[in-house]
C-alpha cells in the first residue's frame, strides 16, 4: 500500500505501473464519510483532473490491493465506498 500526497509526479508513475490494483480517494486528513474506492484505471483519478491542477494536492490517493484498501478504510473507521463509474 502506498500514499500520495503533493506527489502526482510519482502516483501517476504508480497508476501506468498498476493498472490492475485500486485506489481510494481520501481528504488529507481521512474521514470515514469520504473514502471512494477506484479502479487504477478509472479515468475520475487519472489523466488530466477534471477540477484543479493536482491530483494530490487537496486529496491524497491511497494505493494498493483491494483487500489492503479495506483495511486501511477500517482503520479510518469507516468502509470504501465504490466509485459509481468504474465500480470496483
Amino acid at each position: 500500500m502506498q500514499t500520495f500526497m503533493d506527489d502526482d509526479a510519482g502516483y501517476e508513475r504508480w497508476l501506468a505501473g498498476h493498472p490492475d490494483l485500486f485506489v481510494v480517494n481520501a481528504e488529507r486528513t481521512p474521514r470515514p464519510s469520504y473514502l471512494v474506492l477506484h479502479r487504477a484505471t478509472c479515468r475520475t483519478i487519472g489523466g488530466t483532473p477534471a477540477r484543479g491542477a493536482r491530483w494530490t494536492a487537496d486529496y491524497i490517493k491511497v494505493c494498493g490491493s483491494r483487500v489492503d484498501l479495506e483495511a486501511f478504510a477500517r482503520e479510518v473507521g469507516g468502509a470504501a465506498r465504490a466509485c459509481g463509474l468504474c465500480a470496483p
